[in-house]
C-alpha cells in the first residue's frame, strides 16, 4: 500500500491511501485522520489501511478520487523525532574535503549521527525557502524509515521490528555554514519528502540483511519530493 497526507487546511493534513499507479486515492477517515494517528495504533490501523488499498486496486472503492501530487504534504508534516546517520563514509569524506576539513578516522567505525529539526517537513511540490545562495545550498537524496516506539538500547535486530514505513527524502544542507556551526549545531534546513509512504514489508530485496546500521542513499536527487510506500512484495512499486 501507499500512503499520503493531503492538504486540508490543518498542520498535519488528512491521511489517504493511494493506488499503486498513483492515479487514484481515497481518504482514510474511518481508520485514522492523520498518519501519526495511524502510527500510534499501527497494529489495528495497518490491516485496515491494507484492506482499503486492496479495494482501490480492485476498483471497488466508490469514494476514490483522482490523486494530485500537488495536493500532497509531507507524509509526516510534523514528526516527534528526526535522526540522520551518515554511514557512507566515502560520501562524508568528500563533503568534508569540499569544505577544507579532514575526516576523523573514527568515522570508519563510529558513524556520524545527528538529531535535526522535525517540526516542519516540506511537501513534494512546496518551495524550499533559503535566505541566500551564499549559504552553499546542497541536497542529499536519502531513504528514511519511520518507526514506532523503539526501546532504549535496542540492538539492530530488535530495532528492525519497529520499522513501519519507508520514504524518500531530500535532505537540504547549507555547506558554507556547516564549518562554522559544526559540531555545535547542524546547518540543515527543513527536509522535503515524497508524497507517499511505503510500509517496511515492501522494502527492496537488498534491504533484507539486518544489522547493517546504514542509511541508504539514492543515486539521483528526489527532486524536492518525499513520501512513504507500502505493500506485500519485497520491491519498489
Amino acid at each position: 500500500m501507499k500512503l499520503a497526507t493531503l492538504r486540508d487546511g490543518t498542520r498535519d493534513g488528512r491521511l489517504a491511501v493511494v493506488s499503486r499507479d498513483l492515479s487514484r486515492a481515497v481518504h482514510a477517515d474511518g481508520i485514522a485522520k492523520t498518519l501519526q494517528q495511524a502510527l500510534d495504533d499501527w497494529p489495528a490501523c495497518s490491516s485496515q489501511l491494507a484492506a482499503l488499498a486492496a479495494r482501490i486496486e480492485q476498483g471497488t472503492a466508490a469514494e476514490a478520487f483522482s490523486f494530485n501530487p500537488a495536493q500532497a504534504m509531507a507524509p509526516l508534516p510534523r514528526a516527534h523525532h528526526w535522526v540522520d546517520g551518515s554511514a557512507y563514509v566515502n560520501h562524508v569524506e568528500l563533503v568534508r574535503k569540499a569544505r577544507g576539513a579532514e575526516m576523523p578516522e573514527s568515522f570508519w567505525t563510529d558513524p556520524l549521527v545527528y538529531q535535526g529539526g522535525s517540526d516542519d517537513f516540506l511537501g513534494p511540490t512546496q518551495d524550499a525557502p533559503f535566505v541566500s545562495e551564499d549559504w552553499g545550498i546542497d541536497l542529499e537524496a536519502e531513504v528514511a524509515v519511520v518507526t514506532d516506539d523503539v526501546p532504549m538500547s535496542a540492538d539492530p535486530l530488535a530495532a528492525r521490528r519497529h520499522i513501519r514505513l519507508v520514504m524518500l527524502v531530500n535532505d537540504w544542507s547549507l555547506r558554507n555554514l556547516i564549518r562554522a556551526s559544526w559540531p555545535r549545531a547542524s546547518a540543515s534546513t527543513s527536509p522535503s519528502r515524497r508524497p507517499r509512504s511505503l510500509p517496511w514489508r515492501s522494502r527492496p530485496t537488498s534491504w533484507t540483511r539486518p544489522g547493517t546500521g546504514r542509511k541508504s542513499t539514492c543515486r539521483s536527487p528526489c527532486t524536492s519530493t518525499a513520501g512513504c510506500w507500502g505493500g506485500r512484495t519485497p520491491a519498489w512499486t
